[in-house]
């Protein structure tokens, strides 16, 4: 089928019901690169087996990340009438418990996290709408989801169908109102209007530098070329971090329908999803929903019978960091070497094969689409004045329960870490943090207090980044990690400036002379210089910002540096 029409998506949204909420049970496994890594497919093989040993009828569905990654695997059993549990820790030796669970009506209580006994909407948007449950005595030991600080305080916007539909089934998000905004676009908005929506929305990039990306969009659209392009940028090269990842394997439609939307914006007819090569999963998902968007007519010529034409391709890089730049990117893409160009031209004026180009990270491309179904000022409701919106964060380090989740711009760094990493595993107090990857600085337990937005990370001495955050305990050898983050820095580089090339190296020898005890005022005086110069003449952020993870523990750590010293 077709869509040749807005109306056509109502038959594939019920199509789309019937298998989010099917008369027999739903049994879902999440089963995103995170699972996958805990067992979550041989789960999957495991409930099939003992249903068919039990004689009990379900489907079993494998769907993406819901952010508790540290209780994966994660199983999900869905009955009309009853309450939704969800249940961690879900090995193959759970299997037949799970599945006797649909005959009894007993839960298993030792692994089930929550109950859902009806589901709440977020803000208007459309998502699944169970059959409310009733709890009752049997369920009434497992704590209800709507009173779950791990989901309480997030805000899932972005991530809403996240861990919830199958990543390989349009049907089920379109059921969710998938593909809802771009038929709103294509039928009743001209793109300056969409492109005031988004500046309007203040929607600044979610990759690091947080360029508005309403003006971004609208000097493309002003710019001169034959051809255009948009390329969303996965490449996600930071250690540790792993959210792009995560959300391409649980929802890919709702990128490209940003992409898509993009597309019309600044009237590109091509576009580029660039993915670090190490994400082979992530890849094989979004390919698969390209080739679903392409048969119904969402991706091809003509789409919705418009007149506007969008055809989108995916590109694995070499899992360089540097190409997370988006001239870099760009040369890999060209099938050059990953290094950053000159600029100015800028990409919007002369990028990819030398055309106009937008380049937007993964996640700024998946606001899209609520901001134009629900409108620019909706948008900005959220978030802070420097920062409006969302905004996905990976949390890792010395953290209880290791998990990705998505707050509202302006909550305090140790309020994530409190509530969704529970504190440190060991208990220990936390001695320094980290956000935005290896080019943030390496701040101190006292600047928890930070908020997570643009401003007032940067005045902190770091910066928001991707949405790393890291977390370091009282026995974190820091002048370590200041060389662990360095040495990176030292693999990564291109090569292309001296500064960059020459300085990491030279940075590298003076933290090791440090670490030795061989370390003198002079030494920290070379590497607060070095950072100066490679701030100064670096081509892009990588050698722009090498010197951070050191730089700032001098600055922030001067005890622990000391101790380091050289006795004089």
């Amino acid at each position: 089928m077709k869509i040749k029409k807005p109306e056509d998506l109502r038959k594939i949204k019920t199509r789309g019901m019937i298998l989010l909420s099917p008369d027999t049970a739903r049994i879902t496994v999440g089963t995103a690169t995170c699972g996958n890594a805990r067992g979550a497919e041989k789960t999957v093989n495991a409930i099939k087996r003992e249903l068919k040993r039990q004689g009990v009828k379900a489907d079993v569905v494998k769907v993406g990340c819901n952010g508790m990654c540290y209780a994966e695997p994660i199983v999900e059993v869905i009955r009309s009438g009853k309450p939704r549990i969800t249940y961690g820790y879900a090995g193959v030796d759970r299997a037949a418990d799970i599945v006797k669970s649909l005959s009894t009506g007993k839960p298993v209580e030792d692994i089930a996290l929550l109950r859902h006994d009806e589901h709440k909407t977020a803000d208007g948007i459309e998502s699944v709408k169970y059959s409310k449950g009733r709890p009752g005595r049997t369920y009434s030991g497992i704590k209800d989801y709507n009173k779950c600080d791990f989901f309480k305080k997030q805000k899932k916007l972005v991530s809403r169908n996240a861990g919830t539909i199958n990543p390989e089934s349009m049907d089920e998000y379109i059921a969710l109102g998938g593909y809802s905004a771009l038929a709103k676009a294509l039928t009743s908005m001209k793109p300056e209007q969409i492109i005031n929506e988004v500046k309007t929305s203040r929607l600044r990039g979610r990759g690091g530098a947080g360029f508005p990306a309403g003006l971004k969009w609208e000097a493309c659209r002003r710019a001169d070329g034959e051809k255009k392009y948009i390329v969303c940028n996965g490449s996600e090269g930071d250690p540790e971090i792993g959210m792009h990842r995560s959300f391409l394997e649980s929802d890919p439609h709702a990128v490209i329908e940003g992409i898509i939307l993009a597309g019309y914006c600044i009237e590109a007819q091509e576009g580029y999803i660039y993915l670090n090569d190490r994400y082979v999963l992530a890849s094989e998902r979004v390919k698969t929903a390209i080739r679903q968007a392409e048969k119904i007519g969402l991706l091809g010529k003509n789409i919705m019978s418009s007149g506007f034409s969008f055809s989108l391709k995916v590109k694995r890089g070499g899992g360089a960091y540097v190409c997370g730049e988006e001239t870099a990117l760009l040369n890999s893409l060209e099938g050059s070497i990953g290094e950053p160009r000159t600029r100015p031209p800028f990409p919007v004026e002369k990028g990819l094969f030398g055309m106009p180009t937008v380049v937007n990270n993964l996640e700024t491309l998946a606001n899209i689409p609520l901001i134009v179904e629900h409108g620019g000022k909706w948008f900005a409701e959220t978030g802070t004045p420097s920062g409006r919106g969302t905004k996905i964060v990976a949390l890792s380090g010395n953290v209880s329960q290791t998990c990705w989740v998505e707050v509202p711009l302006g909550t305090k760094v140790d309020d994530i870490i409190k509530t969704f990493g529970r504190g440190t595993a060991n208990g220990k107090r936390i001695k320094a943090f980290q956000t935005g990857g290896p080019s943030g600085g390496i701040l101190p337990a006292r600047l928890l207090k930070t908020k997570l937005d643009y401003d007032s990370l940067a005045r902190a001495g770091t910066l928001l980044g991707s949405g790393g955050l890291l977390v370091m305990d009282e026995d974190t050898d820091i002048i370590c990690m200041a060389r662990f983050l360095t040495e990176f820095f030292a693999d990564e580089s291109c090569g292309k400036c001296t500064s960059c090339r020459e300085g990491v190296k030279r940075l590298l020898d003076l933290i090791d002379t440090i670490a030795e005890g061989c370390g003198t005022e002079d030494h920290l005086n070379i590497i607060k210089r070095m950072d100066k110069a490679m701030r100064d003449t670096s081509f892009c952020a990588l050698g722009k910002t090498a010197a951070a993870p050191i730089a700032s523990v001098i600055k922030h750590f001067p005890g622990d540096v000391k101790k380091r010293m050289l006795k004089q």
